[in-house]
């Protein structure tokens, strides 16, 4: 009898074990991740003897020095000068890629006409090219245009880099809609414009969070276009970042505080709208 409770419960045990295992799994995968973010926080916390301390020093006392210098001015530059930057440019390209892309894809699920599924894969298919591909005609439009170094130049170019993505996305969330809830708003007297407004626009807000994100990320972390059409005064933080790195005596706990001051915007605004994420992520799924 005790050698079948035994074996009973090593049993138990084993299936116990198997069934953490995707979870242990989970928390090593999610913890490497997270690992570099941990170690870019800590850093900035640190006096610099304690930053290049061997071994790493776990336990200390948080200083935010480096944040007071990251916030000042690094040689006469300051860092939130180019947050500012990129607040601006990340959030007015994204707003008007969300609004743009809404209305092109609602009239590309709703309305029926020659060529319409076919516009719908050409709008898709500018985002097949990798960007480094455009960089050179988009260079001379901008420096033509007179905006070289402008916020204007960056708004127009991520506002349609994102418009694409925006539009397939949120297409598919339109298609989702039954077409009999804006038949009865038809009835009931309403314009296809107020429909728009206030019927479709309102069922597939997960679709908006979850494209609004997308495109502030992008935007937020855009370098190469950011480099090459706005490297001075309109930079944006990655570009100061890369800039600053590449000076000579680096003190790194100021360079962590600027690079953490530069992921804190983006990972508010995604925890905001991390519940619409989820939604919007697996809006349609399931029937």
């Amino acid at each position: 009898m005790a050698v079948v409770e035994s074996a009973e419960r090593t049993s138990s045990t084993a299936v116990s074990l198997r069934s953490l295992a995707p979870y242990l799994a989970a928390c090593l995968v999610v913890g490497f991740g997270l690992f570099p973010l941990y170690m870019m926080i800590t850093t900035s916390l640190k006096t610099d003897h304690e930053a290049f301390a061997w071994p790493p020093v776990w336990v200390f006392t948080p200083t935010f020095h480096s944040y007071l210098g990251a916030l000042f001015g690094f040689g006469g530059r300051r860092a939130d000068h180019y947050v500012f930057n990129s607040l601006l440019i990340t959030l007015a390209s994204s707003a008007l890629a969300v609004s743009l892309g809404a209305m092109a894809a609602y009239g590309l699920a709703r309305f029926r006409f020659r060529g319409n599924r076919d516009i719908a894969f050409y709008i898709l298919s500018t985002r097949f090219a990798p960007p480094v591909a455009f960089i050179v005609p988009i260079y001379l439009m901008v420096q033509r245009s007179g905006l070289l170094d402008n916020a204007l130049a960056l708004v127009i170019v991520y506002t349609s880099m994102n418009l694409s993505l925006v539009t397939w996305v949120l297409r598919g969330f339109f298609l989702d809609i039954p077409i009999e809830i804006e038949e009865a708003a038809l009835i009931d007297g309403y314009s296809r414009w107020q429909i728009f407004l206030r019927v479709a626009l309102p069922l597939v807000r997960p679709g908006l969070a979850a494209t609004a994100i997308l495109s502030v990320i992008f935007s937020w972390n855009e370098f190469l276009f950011a480099s090459i059409l706005a490297p001075g005064y309109a930079a944006t933080i990655p570009v100061y970042l890369a800039g600053f790195s590449a000076s000579m005596n680096i003190d790194w706990a100021e360079y962590m505080a600027v690079g953490t001051l530069a992921v804190l915007p983006i990972m508010i605004f995604t925890l905001v709208l991390q519940r619409h994420l989820v939604r919007g992520l697996t809006f349609g799924a399931v029937r």
